[in-house]
């Protein structure tokens, strides 16, 4: 079976950088769920971890994720209000979810209730592909895309205090990192928060929601048809064909 590379990273004159991407058989499960897509593929550009959204019903976002191994999975975090499911298509996954880990294989479903402190990673030797499921996300949509936007953007960087602290600021009532490396919580969040804002920083930008953004950072798969992006979402949603429409958030 033939098959192809996509959602390496571009770099400053759109050439793939090698090694990061995954490849697709043609016909295989993960070429199906890419022609599925209602948005662009995204991307970290120096993590082996891709998504791209798919149709969802209201009030919630519903990702294709490929993980690459060894991925060591987000900062662990709860969400107060989020439910969040992990639908493993290929491969295995390990959650953690209370400080226990589970291991969840192709074919099964794992579902994270709201409250319970969480994140997953990818253990084996070969690649992982999940669809995954957030009900009532809240700003998280507008977040997740920003937090790929900032890695791939030059001049940005994610783990910035100040940055950090708008996206918690963002986040409030709902999501809630307990791990992440140089983050600054607590009182001091809401001392410096002033500061950010006034520093330009903000908890999401509209340009990571934007399929331009991504087409100029990450390549896209062809799968020789029409890019599925052109399609409406079952929900009456648009998609994101043009540079002005949203890209719907990615699992967490």
């Amino acid at each position: 079976m033939s098959s192809f590379t996509t959602g390496r990273t571009l770099d400053a004159t759109g050439q793939p950088v090698d090694g990061t991407g995954f490849e697709v058989e043609h016909g295989s499960l993960l070429a199906e769920l890419l022609a599925e897509r209602t948005g662009p593929v995204t991307s970290h550009p120096t993590r082996p971890v891709w998504s791209a959204p798919l149709d969802a019903p209201e009030d919630a976002i519903r990702s294709l994720t490929v993980v690459g191994a060894g991925y060591d999975g987000p900062p662990t975090h709860y969400h107060r209000q989020s439910e969040e499911a992990f639908d493993v298509r290929r491969g295995a996954v390990t959650l953690t979810l209370d400080g226990t880990d589970r291991t969840v294989r192709a074919g099964e479903c794992a579902t994270v209730e709201t409250g319970v402190v969480h994140t997953f990673r990818n253990d084996g030797n070969e690649r992982a592909v999940l669809v995954t499921t957030i009900r009532a996300p809240g700003r998280l949509e507008q977040v997740l895309p920003t937090l790929g936007g900032l890695a791939h953007d030059s001049g940005t960087d994610p783990t910035d205090p100040l940055q950090q602290v708008m996206i918690a600021r963002r986040l409030a009532g709902n999501t809630v990192f307990t791990r992440q490396e140089g983050a600054v919580t607590g009182a001091l969040t809401d001392a410096l928060a002033p500061v950010a804002r006034l520093a330009g920083y903000r908890g999401a930008y509209a340009k990571y929601t934007r399929r331009a953004f991504w087409r100029r950072h990450v390549e896209q798969p062809d799968l020789g048809t029409a890019d599925p992006a052109d399609r409406r979402t079952g929900n009456g949603r648009r998609t994101v064909d043009a540079d002005a429409d949203p890209v719907p958030g990615t699992g967490g």
